[in-house]
């Protein structure tokens, strides 16, 4: 559904023994490519959700298709999109999960997690 509103769309091919999976521009991708293929748009981050969730997932290559698409349209319209958010779709999509895409220095990790609950902003039950 989400591939549909930024004008994309899933192809999977199962006719092997590993299916595997494409991205490619979809019929509305010009109307629909207007909602987010602007400089720092809201967008953008929802973008780097999509990919680390369907990581988390275990889609890992519905992630990773849509990952290259994404930098085949980056590279397409160069200076669009801003070199941070290149470089979060980048650690959304090749970071070890444990690693938010936020994470400048790459030590806050399980530290972090564990900081939440101990600190009581997260949930324990």
């Amino acid at each position: 559904r989400m591939l549909k509103f930024y004008g994309f769309l899933l192809l999977i091919d199962d006719s092997e023994e590993y299916p595997t999976c494409q991205v490619i521009t979809a019929d509305n991708f010009t109307s629909a490519s207007r909602n987010w293929i602007t400089r720092f748009d809201h967008n953008h981050l929802r973008i780097t959700r999509i990919i680390r969730s369907c990581r988390v997932l275990g889609l890992e290559a519905e992630a990773e298709a849509f990952y290259e698409a994404l930098t085949d349209i980056a590279g397409e319209r160069r200076g669009v999109f801003s070199r941070k958010t290149l470089i979060f779709w980048r650690r959304a999509a090749e970071r070890p999960l444990h690693l938010a895409p936020e994470d400048e220095n790459g030590k806050r990790g399980l530290d972090w997690l564990v900081n939440i609950y101990q600190d009581g902003d997260g949930v324990e039950e």
